[in-house]
């Protein structure tokens, strides 16, 4: 079983990573991983262990709660107050720092002419901006007793040194004050480097207040799933309507929907007629109608009409919940290629530290000056980003798997995602999924009004589906009383009509009968065509025939043209006789067909085709399991069996198979998205860090700790608003 929990307190993949260790290392955990983006932790046990992964979670230096409580956020206006109060303090400092760089008038009494109170309201603002942004210096210690740096450790190591030596300079003008020292008073009031220690703090919190903001952006599926579904609904009792909290509704309720109305509940309609839009479920805009006994699902819209619904699943049983949970698995996956960035991020804080560091040995050594070696080393600490690396993957999955649901595909997982995009090979099952699986009659041949109306009489007392498309084919016939009616399984119907006996079916109910050579030559051109051919024999003698074949899904020809416009071959799999599939490959100009296999052979060929490229196979059906385990990646409708969806790694909501060609697509993209961020996160660093660390210094190129920092922020914002690109496709 799947456990989920929310978790607070993550700055970055150190943090995502060492909440997986520790979670793992718990004696019945199979698998647990943490979505950075969601904040969520997913755990697979077969047994209940919330307790102990809160605990392990705690000890790790973060909060965890169950996914069913409620946690407060932090309050957006409490963030954007210590924003405006830390720019305010910031822009004070910088005032009373630079006055005399930029020739700006200040106080006699603040001014490097009273250097112990220039310096110590520098301090004061200084500590006051510290204070108030305490959040990374309480976060960042966490991570460093518990084994786990962090960006916050980063953060806090550079701006605490930048404060720390603010203070010891202040302590030496201090004492070459008294001693009447007038360059050692100089020298140390403009080698302060308290505005750098604001100015860091201020600047991430900026850019991660600007990053969060882009992050909202990607609207997880998940989340806007969750708040589609209405907190109170009208109940009926005793044949009163009363308003009650949604949660307390149970299975056997009746609620009243109208017009305007989110259904809050998977039920039953009792009475009443709607027409719904499933959007939120299926991604399908359309208005469906739903009648008595019609089935309707939570957080779908009532456009129009009212209806008595008798509730059948509530909370997490209900549809809309099995799809959040499907989405949420999805982006607390990882892909391949994140787990190399996850290796990367689990020793990048400890590297970065070890460099800075090395930075300041390296400059003492050179300059002999502290200042100078300070500088350097804070740079390289605040320069570093590994959010962006962190970042890179998730949020482009999280992006694109909702991208995805809002047009009715479910992804299994980010490795799906990421392997959808590489597909060279489409399979295909034909009944059900390229067409609608329900025959239609195509025309009537030698088949009089007055015979019409016979037939159609007999054949709507079956409830075949071939006598389902007659009888929708005659449309408006004359009901006839029928006598004798026989349903022979596998053949046809027979029936008497005003003393004449008819045979409706194929060839071995009707070979007994006489068959005009006419009928026979014309008979076997619509066999030839791919076509059902339907006999009507009248007292022995076949008068002619209707011929009915199984309609294309107009969806079927956009998704091929799609798919030959990615470059994806296609291929029908199927069981059905070989003039059906041939008739299908042709309208749809398929590439390539195999016709009456079992299911057995499906899976065969499709193994065939995997050294070839990845491989992908959409069906509908029992028989078709093997074929999607198999391939690369399997893909079911809504409509099938639960046991094709089980073996599926892509679930269409609304039976349309041209959404895959959009996961394709989607898939490419985020490829080539993850690709861009993780270059531009390997690049940034691998150039920001040397430069910070003065090694271009000897070309006039460095870099201020304040501009380090500016820079560290501006990375996790690149690859927040790359991925946002995904949402246009």
């Amino acid at each position: 079983m799947k456990y989920k929990f929310r978790i607070k307190g993550m700055s970055c993949s150190a943090c995502s990573n060492s909440i997986e260790k520790v979670v793992r290392k718990i004696e019945g955990v199979k698998q647990a991983d943490v979505s950075l983006i969601e904040e969520i932790l997913t755990v697979e046990s077969d047994l209940d262990l919330s307790k102990n992964v809160i605990t392990a979670v705690k000890k790790a230096g973060f909060k965890a709660f169950s996914f069913a409580e409620k946690v407060e956020s932090v309050s957006t206006n409490g963030v954007k107050w210590k924003l405006i109060s830390s720019i305010a303090l910031l822009v004070l400092l910088m005032y009373v720092a630079m006055y005399e760089m930029f020739g700006l008038p200040i106080f006699e009494i603040i001014s490097k002419n009273n250097p112990i109170v220039y310096i110590a309201v520098q301090l004061a603002l200084a500590l006051i901006v510290l204070i108030i942004n305490n959040k990374f210096f309480i976060n960042g210690a966490k991570a460093v007793i518990h084994g786990a740096p962090n960006m916050d450790t980063l953060v806090s190591i550079g701006s605490l040194s930048a404060f720390i030596y603010g203070v010891y300079s202040f302590v030496l003008v201090i004492i070459a004050k008294n001693s009447n020292d007038t360059l050692g008073v100089l020298k140390h009031v403009n080698n302060l480097y308290l505005e750098s220690s604001a100015m860091i703090v201020t600047l991430v919190s900026v850019g991660k207040y600007l990053e969060s903001l882009a992050k909202k952006r990607t609207e997880s599926a998940s989340q806007k799933l969750k708040d589609l579904a209405p907190k109170t609904a009208t109940k009926v009792v005793d044949g009163e309507k009363v308003t009650v909290e949604t949660s307390t509704l149970s299975c056997g309720d009746v609620v009243f929907i109208k017009e305007g109305e989110t259904i809050p509940v998977d039920g039953i309609i009792l009475n009443g007629k709607i027409e719904v839009n499933e959007a939120s479920l299926t991604g399908e805009s359309m208005p469906v109608l739903k009648e008595t006994n019609a089935e309707v699902k939570a957080s779908t819209i009532c456009i129009s009409g009212y209806a008595e619904i008798e509730v059948t699943a509530v909370s997490e049983d209900t549809e809309i919940s099995k799809i959040i949970d499907y989405i949420l698995s999805a982006e607390a996956s990882k892909a391949p290629v994140q787990r190399l960035a996850d290796k990367i991020s689990s020793i990048f804080v400890p590297t970065v530290i070890a460099i800075s560091l090395i930075t300041f040995i390296i400059w003492f050594l050179i300059t002999k000056s502290v200042e100078n070696s300070i500088s350097y080393a804070i740079s390289v600490l605040v320069i570093s980003c590994p959010c962006a690396l962190g970042l890179a993957t998730p949020v482009a999955v999280t992006v694109a798997t909702g991208r995805c649901a809002s047009k009715g595909i479910l992804i299994k997982n980010a490795e799906v995602l990421e392997n959808v995009g590489l597909v060279k090979t489409a399979f295909f099952d034909k009944t059900g999924t390229l067409t609608e699986g329900n025959p239609i009659v195509d025309k009537a041949y030698n088949i009089t009004k007055e015979d019409f109306d016979a037939i159609a009489s007999i054949e709507s007392l079956s409830s075949h589906p071939l006598s389902t498309a007659i009888t929708e084919y005659a449309e408006n016939y004359n009901k006839l009383e029928v006598l004798d009616f026989k349903a022979e399984t596998g053949k046809g119907v027979i029936g008497v009509v005003n003393g004449n006996e008819y045979l409706i079916g194929n060839l071995s109910l009707v070979k007994k009968c006489e068959m005009p050579k006419e009928i026979k030559e014309v008979a076997s051109l619509s066999l030839k065509k791919g076509k059902t051919v339907v006999y009507v024999a009248k007292n022995g003698v076949i008068l002619g025939f209707l011929d009915a074949y199984d309609k294309i899904k107009e969806s079927s020809y956009l998704a091929i043209k799609h798919f030959k416009e990615l470059g994806v071959k296609t291929i029908i799999l199927s069981g059905d006789n070989k003039n059906a599939v041939n008739l299908t490959k042709e309208q749809l100009s398929i590439d390539e067909a195999h016709a009456e296999i079992y299911p057995k052979d499906k899976a065969e060929i499709v193994k065939s085709y995997k050294d070839r490229g990845l491989t992908a196979f959409i069906g509908d059906g029992i028989n078709d399991s093997p074929a999607l385990t198999v391939a690369d990646v399997g893909v079911s409708v809504v409509n099938g069996t639960d046991i094709a969806k089980y073996s599926s790694n892509i679930i269409l909501l609304n039976n349309n198979i041209e959404n895959f060609a959009s996961a394709v697509k989607i898939g490419q993209k985020t490829r080539k998205i993850i690709k861009q961020n993780l270059f531009w996160a390997f690049f940034y660093n691998v150039i920001g860090i040397p430069l910070a660390a003065g090694a271009f210094a000897f070309l006039g190129l460095s870099l201020s700790p304040m501009i380090a920092s500016a820079f560290m922020s501006i990375s996790s914002i690149f690859v927040v608003t790359n991925a946002l690109r995904l949402q246009k496709l």
